[in-house]
């Protein structure tokens, strides 16, 4: 609870107050009044210091000190302060009543929160338009590279196919799940040798493949009759009848031994026809013993041996072997064609020993050891040849499957070039990236939003008591000439004033907007959930507005901040903590003094002018606070500075212009209430005369308003004539209406 104001320092016309002795302490309701100017508004600043804990956006650099129950709060600790503080004022009006759009529709933003929050809507909405195109030229950046990425797939896929004749469907697609195979670390890639026969494999139709061929399986008796003969060629027959002279001349042993079986029986040489004696003819016949017969079968053995070690290679031709195949086969061929002539060269060799060994079967022959090179390279160039074939032949066994393998094989080879030379993973990269920057600017779009949607909510919280709002209006207004109704603008709740016929309430006076404000700021006095706790100051809620709705906001305030304690009967009290309210209004001031809490507990206070610079706030005289109507209190004021005996006192000459005009204004219009239309001057020249009323009226018009309240310091000559004019209408009044006058003097 606040107890007092110990200090004000630097805020407008408070440039240094103390609260002057005997300031009473703040009780539950509180009264300040003051005329216009005269400091209310500012005042109320302090305590609008303790709601927002912080100095207003215009306005800084003052100091002040507030006791309260918890201790002295100041500019410095406001922000830490517990008190639940609430301020209507003309500071609450400007902030919390404000038109967005054209002047054609214009739209009613109520809350200071609800205008913030717009305006926080609108930089949200701009930003998140700059993340849209932000993410737009990120995606439009991915979208032009994988559209340039797919138009190279698509000639990679067309090159693919071509190179590989392919009747299947081939494209971008079926290429681009080669391209997954190969992006996960699979080398396909073939050498040229290997790309070239499966490129041949997949170009080779179903009727032009070939069927299998033979394998050579190159082998070579060689090494074993060769070294069989070594042995053979060395030995010799049995020599016991051997004829000498056959034994050195072996084709005549060779005639000989042919012609022995032409003989047989004979006694004449049927080549020479000669005799032939029985004895010569056993000589002959044993020289060519059975021992020398067998050893020469041995020989011819051998000799049919040495013609099946020839081989005599003669490869197949290459158009046998699937065309994938032939180059290797042909070269292959070649080498084994010459591995096998060397090997017959030495089976020519090898004959032509063992022929010359029968030719002369007593002669010893010796045969050098087996060079094996060629036998070997036979043997190699054999398998290598056989691999082509072996090759060959499981295609020819299974084409249909090995050209599949071939074409498959041949795909993802392609794929692997075109993900190498386009550098896809690099391009991956880029992709990744442009995506990780998409995510990131929706993710902060999303965040954006959001705090857009939020202060959605926020506004929208904000006017749900339209209904509660229109009701005070009406009953501030006391009709319903100005309402408010619910918009739907770009999809969102907007508040519209509208007059009785529905018409845009485009020109609304300053009671009206008055009016509006304060039956907003009691509607938002229903969002605090610990309202008893509240201290609310409102300050003059019926500025601009007329007398006959000065009851009105009287009844209202009644309503809403007193009631009493345990129902009918019980004691007035506040329903909120605290309240003070002030204003300018001495008839408002009356109701306000009769709101039903007792003496004890109210506090009347009253802010003045003391010089043209500043104010004071202190206690309000007893004298004054006893009127019944702001008339009597005016009088009392004028009768006051009449009788005063020092009428140069500033703190007094302040005020005198206003209370002189004031009462003027309400005297006049007593004595002619028929000349409603008409001015105070108009009705002071019925009363007074012309001369009298000029008089009074000039010094009036001339001091009376607070923006020229500099002139009274400035103008010290004229100071006397403020005396004179009001001696001159006290006068006027007791000599020209006695019983009046006796009975304002009785009533003070």
């Amino acid at each position: 609870m606040l107890k007092s104001i110990k200090r004000i320092k630097g805020l407008g016309v408070f440039s240094d107050y103390a609260p002057p002795a005997g300031t009473a302490e703040f009780g539950v309701k509180n009264i300040i009044y003051g005329w216009n100017y005269s400091g209310k508004t500012t005042l109320s600043r302090v305590f609008s210091h303790l709601e927002h804990g912080d100095y207003p956006p215009d306005l800084g650099g003052y100091n002040f000190v507030v006791d309260t129950d918890a201790g002295y709060v100041n500019e410095g600790n406001a922000k830490t302060c517990d008190d639940l503080v609430r301020v209507f004022n003309s500071d609450f009006i400007h902030e919390n009543l404000n038109f967005g759009g054209s002047t054609a529709r214009p739209i009613l933003l109520l809350g200071a929160e609800s205008e913030e929050a717009q305006k926080k809507i609108g930089e949200l909405t701009d930003l998140r338009k700059r993340i849209n195109q932000a993410i737009a030229k990120q995606e439009n950046k991915a979208t032009a590279a994988e559209k340039a990425l797919g138009d190279l797939k698509k000639k990679a896929a067309v090159a693919t196919k071509d190179a590989l004749q392919l009747t299947e469907i081939y494209t971008a697609t079926q290429l681009e799940r080669d391209l997954t195979t190969v992006a996960i670390g699979v080398d396909c890639k073939l050498t040229d040798e290997q790309l070239e026969a499966d490129t041949k494999l997949a170009r080779t139709s179903e009727q032009d493949a070939l069927p299998p061929i033979d394998k050579l399986d190159a082998e070579s008796s060689l090494p074993d009759v060769w070294n069989d003969a070594r042995k053979l060629l060395t030995q010799k027959p049995e020599m016991l009848h051997v004829i000498g002279y056959l034994t050195q001349n072996t084709a005549v042993a060779r005639w000989i031994e042919i012609g022995l079986p032409l003989h047989k029986h004979k006694e004449i040489c049927e080549f020479c026809g000669n005799s032939l004696s029985a004895e010569r003819l056993k000589e002959l016949r044993e020289h060519f013993s059975k021992d020398q017969a067998d050893f020469k079968d041995k020989l011819e053995m051998l000799l049919a041996r040495v013609s099946q070690a020839q081989l005599a290679f003669a490869p197949a031709s290459a158009l046998t072997v699937n065309a994938q195949f032939r180059d290797r086969y042909m070269a292959a061929a070649d080498i084994a064609q010459a591995a096998g002539e060397a090997h017959d060269k030495l089976v020519a060799e090898l004959e032509g020993e063992v022929r010359e060994k029968i030719a002369a079967p007593f002669a010893a022959r010796e045969l050098a050891t087996l060079d094996e090179t060629a036998v070997n390279a036979w043997i190699k160039a054999g398998v290598a040849l056989d691999k082509v074939i072996g090759e060959h032949n499981q295609v020819a066994q299974h084409f249909k499957q090995e050209k599949v393998e071939a074409i498959k094989r041949a795909k993802l080879h392609h794929a692997q070039a075109f993900y190498e030379r386009e550098d896809l993973e690099r391009r991956a990269g880029k992709q990744k990236r442009y995506g990780t920057r998409v995510q990131k600017l929706k993710a902060c779009g999303d965040s954006v939003e959001k705090q857009r949607l939020d202060l959605e909510a926020t506004i929208s919280q904000s006017q749900k008591g339209r209904e509660e709002i229109n009701q005070r209006i009406e009953n501030l207004l006391g009709s319903d000439s100005v309402q408010i109704k619910v918009l739907k603008i770009a999809g969102e709740e907007r508040f519209q004033l509208v007059r009785r016929d529905g018409s845009i309430a485009k020109h609304l006076s300053e009671g009206e907007k008055t009016a509006i404000a304060f039956s907003f700021f009691l509607t938002k006095l229903k969002e605090l959930k610990n309202f008893d706790k509240a201290i609310v100051y409102i300050d003059d809620p019926i500025s601009s507005l007329d007398s006959n709705h000065i009851f009105q906001v009287a009844a209202i305030i009644r309503e809403i901040f007193f009631e009493q304690a345990g129902g009918s009967g019980g004691e007035w009290k506040t329903k909120c903590q605290q309240v003070f309210f002030s204003t300018h209004n001495f008839e408002f001031f009356g109701l306000l003094r009769d709101l039903p809490v007792s003496a004890k507990k109210t506090s009347n206070y009253l802010v003045k002018r003391v010089s043209p610079t500043a104010s004071t706030f202190g206690n309000m005289p007893d004298s004054m606070a006893k009127y019944s109507s702001e008339y009597h209190f005016l009088f009392s004021v004028l009768d006051d500075f009449r009788n005063a005996t020092d009428k140069s006192d500033y703190k007094v000459l302040m005020h005198i212009p206003n209370a002189v005009r004031r009462f003027v204004e309400l005297y006049t219009y007593a004595k002619y209430p028929d000349s409603v239309n008409g001015t105070v001057d108009q009705r002071a020249e019925r009363l007074f005369g012309l001369e009298k009323s000029k008089r009074i009226l000039k010094v009036l018009h001339y001091f009376s308003h607070a923006n020229n309240i500099e002139r009274i310091a400035s103008n010290t000559d004229l100071i006397c004539d403020i005396e004179a004019a009001v001696d001159d209408l006290i006068s006027l009044i007791e000599v020209q209406d006695p019983l009046h006058f006796e009975a304002l003097r009785s009533a003070l």
